[in-house]
């Protein structure tokens, strides 16, 4: 019998659960399944904090206070749920990583900023979520008076949202950044009807007739005919408030009820040339809002308002077709015998695209349905205190685009308005300036159709002087069918356009040119100054329907404008007009070096900076070269 030599024989296998390894992995994978788990759930309690935010604003639009209070209160619990999660162990563990605690930090800062934010809304909805403000049709003057210490509430929330948005780390990952910044904007625009109720508080009873009745004259612009300020203001209302009780007077059509035919009158505006004759001007109502700054228009429109016969007004305000559109998208639909069901997305396309090429009986027709279709709208704003406050919150978040404009008589609270982003301004004079209007003068429907290119080539040179080439394409796509025949240029039906165009100009613009490639050019060489101080040219030409004019203005800026020795910095302010289609701006800026963006979205290539966009707002764009 063989031996069997000593340790030959095999040791038995340990068992697992006694093995380091095998525990230090089972520990370290249910460490990851925890971390997973809370992730999923700080996920999911974000993502409901986030809905029901959304159904917070939904709820607030609709006037429904109840379910506005239950979304609040349910962001509130799940805002506090994710943010219990991301306090908890498992993320603290993975905290040692940079990234993950640079982005689990992003998180916190926003979900603290949420927090504040919907305490904010709590406070609000609380408070006045019955809408003890507006009582049927009345402004509660008294609710009015008290409201101070409620504002002062939401105002200190806002700022501990701010507070927490201002910590959070900008090199998160972007899509925590891109909700941060939309946080952020958020809060801008509270804080600025924060500011503005701080500006004008003790004055709104005043203003809302607490001690003699205030009138205000509502005007519609019509963007199928425009001008500088905006389209053709063609219907109006007047609104009143008597001790709050709000009254909606006469309204209608200006040349049908108001001005028959609207007459051309002498009156004296504050805007000259290139919108006005310098002297003796006698345009009729609905072309008083010529100048492309709605602080100048307000006061010209309330002069030529009183021109030709209309009774004493204490201010004006502004809404165009976007304006409209944010209103009908809160309230619902509005059913018209003429267009059928009229939406907040169909509205433009209904009352412009679709008329406008009707015999003089069926224009007068329309003119009423339009008209009509304003009165529903008015309606729904008398209507209950809670759809009035959807409806003015609606209109009210149109004003970075300008569609709601406001105009107090003698320039009262110009500065509240200022800040409030609701006076119609343009951008503060920079040393380049990028506005090109077009301004109709053959009366026609067809701007509704019009499309615009810019683009603005700027070459600095080392001394701070500049070189500048704008060019503006302007397109008009009305179809050739329908309406007039192309043999007629003028009216309501021909599909023909004309316009002024009118480039404003820096105050120190030298050797300015200006051609046209069009149709018929109407030339006019003289240089005007606006109420600014800074300069503008124009110059016009006809152009068919699908065709285009090219107008090309080249001007010369001075030494020192943007800096001297290479060390230059480029400004311009972008000004806006309201169309329908939004300019697309092209602005390329070539210098003595490499360029470094300081405002605006900007590519660079060697030494030329390129900013490209949709023209949406006033803005202010920035590029530096050398150090």
């Amino acid at each position: 019998m063989s031996r069997i030599s000593e340790g030959a024989v095999s040791a038995a296998p340990r068992p697992l659960w006694r093995r380091p390894r095998v525990w230090v992995l089972g520990i370290l994978a249910l460490l990851a399944a925890w971390f997973v788990l809370t992730a999923l759930l700080a996920g999911y309690h974000g993502y409901r904090t986030y809905t029901s935010a959304k159904a917070t604003a939904a709820a607030l639009s609709e006037g429904d206070s109840q379910a506005a209070r239950d979304s609040i209160a349910a962001a509130q619990s799940n805002a506090a749920a994710a943010r219990a999660n991301l306090d908890g162990l498992p993320f603290a563990v993975f905290r040692v990583i940079p990234y993950v605690n640079t982005n689990l930090t992003a998180a916190e800062d926003l979900l603290d900023a949420a927090v504040h934010g919907l305490d904010a809304g709590a406070v609000v909805v609380n408070n006045y979520g019955e809408g003890p403000l507006v009582e049927g049709q009345r402004v509660n003057l008294t609710a009015v008076n008290n409201i101070e210490p409620h504002l002062a509430e939401v105002s200190a929330h806002v700022e501990q949202a701010q507070a927490a948005i201002a910590d959070s780390p900008s090199q998160a990952a972007a899509p925590l950044r891109e909700a941060t910044q939309k946080v952020q904007r958020g809060l801008t625009d509270v804080q600025k009807g924060l500011q503005l109720w701080q500006d004008i508080g003790s004055d709104l009873p005043t203003l809302l007739g607490s001690e003699t009745p205030q009138t205000y004259l509502v005007v519609f612009h019509n963007p199928a005919e425009l001008y500088a300020g905006g389209g053709a203001s063609l219907n109006v209302a007047l609104v009143t408030f008597d001790d709050g009780q709000i009254e909606v007077g006469e309204k209608g059509a200006v040349s049908r009820d108001f001005f028959f035919g609207n007459p051309s009158v002498p009156w004296d505006p504050v805007a000259g040339g290139p919108y006005y004759a310098t002297k003796n001007a006698t345009d009729g109502f609905a072309w008083s809002n010529l100048h492309q700054d709605f602080r100048v228009a307000g006061e010209d429109m309330m002069r030529s308002w009183q021109a030709n016969g209309g009774k004493h007004v204490d201010g004006v305000i502004s809404l165009d077709a976007a304006a409209l559109a944010a209103a009908v998208r809160v309230t619902g639909p509005i059913q018209s015998p003429l267009y059928g069901e009229i939406t907040a997305d169909n509205l433009i396309e209904k009352l412009f695209f679709e008329g406008y090429n009707e015999d003089p009986v069926a224009q007068a027709e329309r003119q009423r349905i339009n008209q009509e279709l304003i009165s529903q709208m008015l309606a729904r704003m008398e209507g209950s205190g809670t759809q009035a406050a959807s409806i003015a919150r609606a209109i009210f978040s149109t004003a970075p685009g300008q569609h709601i404009r406001a105009y107090l008589s003698d320039g009262r609270h110009a500065d509240a308005l200022h800040k409030a982003g609701l006076d119609g301004a343009q951008p503060d004079p920079q040393p380049d300036r990028i506005a090109f209007y077009t301004q109709n003068q053959n009366a026609s429907k067809v701007d509704i159709f019009q499309t615009r290119q810019l683009v603005h080539e700027v070459t600095l040179a080392a001394d701070g002087s500049a070189q500048v080439t704008q060019t503006a394409t302007v397109t008009n796509n009305a179809p050739a069918e329908g309406g007039s025949p192309l043999s007629d240029r003028i009216g309501y039906t021909t599909r023909w356009a004309f316009h002024w165009n009118i480039t404003l100009l820096p105050e120190a613009a030298k050797d300015i040119q200006q051609s046209i490639e069009t149709e018929d050019v109407k030339r006019d060489d003289k240089v005007y100054t606006d109420v600014d101080g800074r300069k503008a040219v124009r110059i016009g030409g006809w152009i068919p329907p699908g065709g285009h004019s090219t107008i090309t203005v080249t001007y010369r800026l001075p030494a020192g404008t943007f800096g001297i020795d290479g060390n230059l910095a480029y400004r311009a302010s972008v000004e806006h007009q309201l169309l329908v289609n939004d300019v697309a701006l092209t602005v390329n800026v070539t210098g003595p070096s490499q360029p470094t963006p300081t405002e605006g979205n900007w590519s660079v290539d060697s030494n030329t900076a390129t900013s490209q966009f949709a023209v949406t707002e006033p803005t202010t764009i920035g590029v530096r070269f050398g150090r």
